[in-house]
């Protein structure tokens, strides 16, 4: 039934596929094209809808809009894949490291300076702190997982 995201069983999975196929199928990538990208997002979005339908029913914050994080994940992640820096996903925030160079495009996405963390982040919607205490990134990446496009070195490994 899915071309690309055979195997996938949740929103979670759909994001990290999705982000592998588009540092693979990218127009603005070697070997990519705006066909092949445009196949990936129409089964991304449909996967998605059947996923959040399903999450809608098990009556997971069913007032929680879903589908606007899912846009705007989608394209933030569209309009920074090809920055020199690295890329990291934490839950559903953004995170990317480096990438000063590119500041203006990051703010225009909707991202922001974390200056104790030292790098930029993207997260849908308004956040709410539930503690009082600052988190590290690696107590973040504990509770949450976390996957990284190495984009510096142009060694695209997930990790």
């Amino acid at each position: 039934m899915y071309k690309y995201f055979a195997e996938v069983k949740t929103i979670e999975e759909l994001r990290q596929r999705y982000r592998e196929l588009l540092k693979k199928y990218h127009p603005d990538n070697e070997g990519g094209s705006v066909e092949i990208t445009q196949e990936i997002n129409t089964e991304y979005d449909r996967l998605f809808e059947d996923l959040n339908e399903k999450k809608q029913t098990d009556k997971e914050t069913p007032k929680y809009d879903y589908q606007a994080e899912n846009d705007a994940f989608k394209e933030v992640l569209n309009k920074i894949i090809h920055i020199n820096a690295d890329i990291e996903i934490i839950g559903s925030w953004i995170w990317v490291h480096g990438g000063y160079e590119y500041r203006e495009l990051l703010k225009s996405v909707g991202c922001r300076f974390a200056p104790k963390k030292k790098c930029w982040c993207f997260h849908y919607g308004d956040y709410v702190r539930y503690h009082k205490d600052e988190v590290s990134l690696e107590e973040i990446r504990q509770k949450y997982g976390s996957k990284t496009i190495h984009n510096k070195s142009k060694q695209y490994a997930i990790g």
